[in-house]
């Protein structure tokens, strides 16, 4: 119980006693103007229940304003599930997007990376093609000048064979 409702308790407990102690005055008949007419009755008695009638219509409005209010709530809660739930699929939607984009994007990237490695691919093999030629190229000339090279040794040697026998016969010539 919060403080207001004990507090209220409080009251209706004294104002309950005050009534029960006091019953003999509340119930005392007087003379009580009704403005056309005059008659003898409890006045007390009379305020009391014009009192709790007025009380009980009070409640009677409390509880309709309380019963308003509670289907408000219950309406204003079911448009805010409604909202909820539609924001939610709207995030759901957005998520589903955003994977297909992705997956889209991932896909052009794969295509992009097959279509770049099959470019790399055809330049390495070209390039692997273009060194086998220039090493066949390379070792045919190295051949060539080898070649090229025994061919002046072995003139050379022979011109020095030559000039050699040529040397051993003009010295036996003279001895």
């Amino acid at each position: 119980m919060n403080l207001r409702s004990v507090f209220l308790f409080v009251v209706l407990i004294f104002c309950g006693i005050f009534l029960i102690v006091n019953w003999g005055g509340i119930v005392t008949e007087v003379p009580v103007n009704l403005l056309y007419t005059e008659v003898q009755a409890p006045l007390g008695l009379i305020l009391l229940l014009v009192l709790g009638f007025l009380v009980v219509l009070c409640l009677m409005y409390a509880f309709l304003q309380q019963a308003s209010l509670a289907l408000e709530m219950r309406r204003a809660h079911k448009e805010l599930e409604e909202a909820r739930q539609l924001a939610q699929r709207a995030e759901r939607s957005r998520f589903v997007e955003l994977h297909n984009e992705l997956q889209k994007l991932v896909k052009d990237l794969q295509v992009q990376s097959e279509t770049r490695h099959s470019a790399v691919l055809a330049r390495f093999e070209t390039m692997e093609e273009r060194m086998r030629v220039n090493m066949h190229d390379t070792i045919n000339s190295v051949s060539a000048s080898v070649g090229e090279v025994e061919d002046r040794l072995s003139q050379l040697v022979r011109v020095q064979t030559n000039a050699l026998k040529e040397q051993k016969q003009v010295s036996e010539e003279k001895n």
